[in-house]
């Protein structure tokens, strides 16, 4: 029998979430959909593709690699890698038409090795450092020295500037508010008609004075929103697993590895197919819960690499071949990532990231 263990991702629920995050931001705001790390564990091709569909004006992955996948699957939106690349990964990029992030001397020596070689012109954005201290230029004086060395590399082109705020999720604003008084300061030195960005979702949505030329959505348009905001995001993934073996245990046995739950009356077990190799972390074991029949189910003992088991007694009828959901809704309830994240002391975007390649992805929409 073939393992019905699957991760289902909602595309139409996707385009809703990037019309939402439109209307947030506006007409005159150019929206970039983040479809980084394998568009947040969700499949970055299909994504990508959602994304054009629904009318993102851009697309930020991390790496070259990303980049070239996605230009190569039809994508025609421009593209920023957001992170710097050595040599190879930025002739890739500018041999796919990939926009290039700069901040070192060696990034624009890079871009003009890959547009000689090339043929091509290598299109970059300069990354501020405005106070996250990850990368990026720190100092107006570095900024100008960089403007200096751009002026001998003809086929290296300027088209933009970025910062990213470190604690725009804060209900503290003082943070964002020196880091963007610092970004309107670096640019300043910057020539006119670039493309600026610096916000993210949760700036997107708490600052609307950082919104500049473009604005860089990702966690919101998978569902999840790192602010409370009146917008009703959609959650796009839904996490299953199959039933594979039901049984009753009587009080005093114990369950999984360690031996860390015993029974204290006769209880319905059923083990699903799905372990930490799959995503669903250990950290989940004795806390986690998941639907089955519509109803909460505790996970009992360890989670073990391929399988978990979950308490029964009062989910009624339950066979092998059931369907447990671990992220998603079934019946009334619902069991998100956030919710999960809180379990574990992470953050959603960790528990989405997590679900590893072992597990399908089925895309619906209509």
């Amino acid at each position: 029998m073939i393992r019905q263990t699957f991760a289902k991702i909602d595309l139409d629920a996707f385009k809703r979430n990037v019309g939402i995050m439109r209307g947030i931001i506006g007409d005159s705001v150019l929206l970039m959909a983040v479809v980084k790390a394998d568009a947040y564990g969700h499949g970055l091709v299909p994504i990508a593709h959602a994304a054009q569909a629904a009318g993102a004006d851009w697309l930020g992955v991390a790496l070259a690699e990303e980049g070239v996948i996605t230009r190569e699957s039809g994508i025609r939106q421009p593209i920023l890698l957001l992170a710097g690349q050595g040599a190879e990964g930025t002739r890739q990029a500018v041999a796919h038409g990939l926009t290039l992030t700069a901040f070192t001397p060696e990034h624009l020596e890079y871009a003009q090795s890959a547009a000689i070689s090339t043929g091509l012109r290598a299109d970059i954005h300069l990354k501020l450092d405005t106070g996250m201290n990850r990368i990026g230029l720190k100092t107006v004086e570095e900024l100008k020295e960089l403007l200096d060395k751009l002026k001998s590399l003809p086929r290296v082109r300027l088209c933009g500037a970025f910062t990213h705020f470190a604690c725009a999720d804060s209900r503290d604003p003082s943070f964002t508010d020196r880091q963007l008084a610092c970004f309107r300061q670096m640019v300043s030195a910057l020539p006119e008609g670039i493309l600026l960005h610096a916000s993210g979702t949760s700036a997107i949505i708490k600052r609307p004075d950082a919104r500049f030329h473009m604005a860089r959505a990702g966690l919101a348009l998978y569902g999840y929103s790192p602010v409370e905001t009146d917008a009703v995001f959609e959650p796009v993934l839904s996490f299953m697993a199959e039933i594979t073996h039901v049984k009753t245990i009587s009080a005093g046995d114990s369950v999984s590895y360690g031996a860390r739950y015993t029974a204290q009356k006769d209880t319905r077990v059923a083990t699903l197919a799905v372990g930490y190799g799959d995503g669903y972390g250990r950290a989940l074991s004795q806390k986690g819960e998941v639907l089955i029949n519509g109803r909460r189910c505790p996970v009992l003992g360890t989670v073990c690499m391929d399988q978990i088991m979950a308490d029964v007694s009062d989910a009624g009828p339950v066979i092998p071949g059931d369907q447990a959901v671990l992220i998603g809704k079934q019946g009334e309830n619902s069991i998100l990532a956030h919710e999960l994240a809180s379990l574990t002391g992470t953050i959603p975007y960790e528990i989405l990231l997590a679900i590893s390649k072992r597990v399908p992805r089925v895309y619906t929409q209509s």
